[in-house]
């Protein structure tokens, strides 16, 4: 999520700096429109003297000034992104912090287990996850989870803060193969499952035709994509981030009222 954060604040710094040199060469003054029903109006106001009327001859400087309003109003909004950018970041629980909360929720969680032993949920209830490449399992979530990934990390934290009720790499017998989906849904009301996969690194050609063979078998098994089947991507360059993931879990919870 940082580096999604720093990745737009770059991009903000670079988008203001083009607005502030289109605005710094347009001419003087401002371009005022004025509409009555069919009629529109040009008027030039210069900076300090009374607006005279433009003529729609006088079109070259009527553009630059139209370019230097749009500039203008842009320059606005793009610096009201970068600062609240930049509070969030200031204000934000920084990894270090996230990372504390985790192993102290870890910890205590021990705590508040014992009380939950004879009536235990179906997302706790021991399930034979994925045995394969366990030495990948690194990233540890606040729900107590460990993940090959920080995106899944993310994706983990945020169905366990939005109380979803999900299985990590649970398995899916699928045609006599069994599959692990990366996230299992129960929809508890019907009996139901959905499931979840996150495509990581589709900018590597090796992944990415595995992940599209994965994506095929659920298609020829009649699991489609907003239909009990929901999908998401990221590359390097384009990393996954919270707003993507709330997204997907709203989609979620929509599936999980109906």
């Amino acid at each position: 999520m940082y580096k999604s954060l720093l990745n737009r604040q770059e991009f903000l710094c670079k988008e203001i700096e083009k607005c502030r040199k289109i605005i710094g060469s347009a001419p003087l003054g401002k371009l005022e429109i004025y509409k009555n029903h069919a009629n529109t109006k040009w008027y030039f106001k210069p900076d300090k003297a009374e607006r005279e009327y433009l003529p729609k001859s006088n079109i070259v400087l009527a553009s630059e000034l139209a370019q230097k309003r749009i500039e203008t109003e842009r320059l606005n909004l793009l610096l009201k992104e970068k600062r609240a950018i930049e509070m969030f970041i200031k204000h934000a629980p920084n990894e270090k912090q996230l990372q504390e909360f985790a192993e102290t929720q870890i910890l205590f969680s021990t705590v508040t287990a014992i009380g939950k032993k004879d009536n235990v949920s179906w997302q706790d209830a021991p399930f034979e996850s994925n045995p394969a490449f366990l030495e990948n399992l690194k990233h540890r979530s606040p729900s107590g989870h460990l993940l090959r990934s920080k995106s899944e990390c993310l994706i983990d934290m945020q169905l366990f803060n939005r109380k979803i009720p999900f299985r990590y790499e649970s398995p899916l017998l699928i045609n006599g193969q069994t599959v692990y989906p990366d996230f299992t849904i129960y929809k508890e009301s019907t009996n139901e499952f959905a499931y979840w996969e996150h495509c990581g690194m589709m900018d590597d050609p090796r992944y990415r035709r595995k992940a599209i063979e994965k994506e095929e078998m659920y298609y020829s098994n009649g699991f489609f994509p907003g239909e009990k089947l929901f999908l998401t991507y990221e590359t390097s360059t384009n990393p996954i981030t919270i707003n993507s993931i709330d997204k997907v879990i709203d989609e979620i919870e929509e599936w999980l009222e109906l």
